[in-house]
């Protein structure tokens, strides 16, 4: 069993319901522009860590988004490096966590594993960070496509 870890910049964007507009007989999707870049940034990331590999038989990942604080949370002057002490230690607010997920795993497929449905495992947790985007753990065994 072997891992892959990679690490994807930008700011992690989730991905919601599909949503579609009528257009006469047809309906077409909505599409969200940064989500688009989002998931293009993890597509390339995954190839060039893959390496031409896919997971065979179970994938285990792990996923740590993380997420710039807003200025509001320092403090100002001489100490704007530092904390307030009410900030919050944990990320709890938007995006939810199972939409970010969403847009991983729907990333990823075809290039880390065949179908999402191998994905038997997931571990994810949002946090502050120094920098933004998403660690991307890959856990399974692999085999050259």
């Amino acid at each position: 069993m072997d891992k892959v870890t990679f690490f994807v910049p930008g700011r992690p964007r989730p991905q919601g319901s599909m949503k579609f507009i009528n257009k006469g007989k047809r309906s077409i999707p909505i599409q969200n522009e940064k989500l688009e870049h989002w998931r293009s940034a993890m597509t390339m990331f995954a190839h060039e860590a893959m390496r031409g590999k896919a997971v065979t038989g179970g994938v285990s990942l792990t996923l740590v988004f993380m997420f710039t604080r807003p200025k509001n949370q320092y403090r100002t002057g001489k100490y704007s490096d530092l904390l307030k002490d009410g900030a919050p230690s944990r990320m709890l607010k938007a995006p939810d966590i199972d939409k970010l997920i969403r847009a991983v795993l729907d990333s990823l497929t075809g290039i880390v594993f065949v179908d999402d449905c191998e994905v038997d495992r997931i571990g994810a947790v949002k946090q502050w960070g120094p920098k933004e985007g998403v660690e991307i753990t890959v856990r399974g065994v692999f085999y050259a496509m």
